[in-house]
Order: structure tokens, then C-alpha cells, then sequence
């Protein structure tokens, strides 16, 4: 899981570089957002094309508590994610996640990420969020609408 989250830092928010994140992720992968105003999201190649659609900024994950129960196939981290804008070239949201993953093998026996179930931090009222820097770029509205 620290190899997976050091991988999406590297590559998941690039276009040139979001296909290395097929080695994490199963084709038919879903995400389901359970924080106000965010949709699911089936089929791995469309959240990897949503994650590498906010070329205004940047998110870089930080492990702060992992779990893997592997007789069920899952693990859960908190995550402590910073997001940069990159035209100001400073952090300007600290949040964290709690992220639980459902895995399974793949034919060649290689664990694969098959859901997502994300919940994030709530932020006090007023507070620039992650959902606030990402939707300045206009293909992000399509996961907050």
C-alpha cells in the first residue's frame, strides 16, 4: 500500500504518466465518494482520466495509518493529503481521507484495487477544501455535479 500511494503521487495526476496506475488498479474499478455533492465513478481508465484532469494543482498523499486484513482482502488508510497550486506554487488545503480499499487478484495473481470507499475530512464552514481547488478546472465539476 506505501508503494501504491507512491506511485499515485508520482503518476496518477499526469495524463503522460496515469496508465503506470493499471498496475494498481483492477479495469472494472469503482470509486464511491461518500462526502456531500460526489458521484461514483466506474471503469478504471475514467477515474484515472479525472485524477490527471486538474492541471491547476496538485494532491500528494501521505500515509498516516495503514491496516491490511488480508484473509478479507482489504486495507484502510488515513491519508493526509496536501493540495499545491501549482500557478501559486504553495499548499493551500490540508485534509485528510479515510480511504478503504477492496482487493483482488488478477489473473497473473497480482493484487489489484477493486473499490474505493472514500470518505473525507470536513473542513470547518468557510474553509477552502480539496472539492473547492479541484473544480477550478472545468472538467473536475463533472465529479461534484
Amino acid at each position: 500500500m506505501k508503494d501504491y500511494v507512491k506511485a499515485y503521487n508520482a503518476y496518477a495526476q499526469d495524463p503522460k504518466t496515469t496508465h503506470r496506475m493499471h498496475d494498481y488498479y483492477a479495469p472494472d474499478f469503482e470509486i464511491i465518494h461518500y462526502f456531500m455533492g460526489a458521484n461514483k465513478i466506474s471503469g478504471r481508465d475514467k477515474f484515472l482520466h479525472l485524477m490527471s484532469s486538474h492541471p491547476s494543482s496538485y494532491e500528494t498523499l501521505t500515509p498516516e495509518d495503514i491496516v491490511v486484513d488480508e484473509r478479507r482482502k482489504v486495507s484502510a488508510m488515513l491519508l493526509k493529503t496536501e493540495v499545491v497550486d501549482k500557478k501559486l506554487g504553495k499548499v493551500v488545503v490540508v485534509e485528510r481521507y479515510l480511504v478503504h480499499y477492496q482487493l483482488v487478484l488478477d489473473e497473473n495473481s497480482t493484487i489489484k484495487i477493486k473499490k474505493i470507499l472514500f470518505f473525507r475530512e470536513v473542513l470547518p464552514p468557510g474553509a477552502l477544501d480539496t472539492s473547492d481547488v479541484f473544480k477550478k478546472d472545468p472538467e473536475m465539476t463533472a465529479l461534484f455535479s
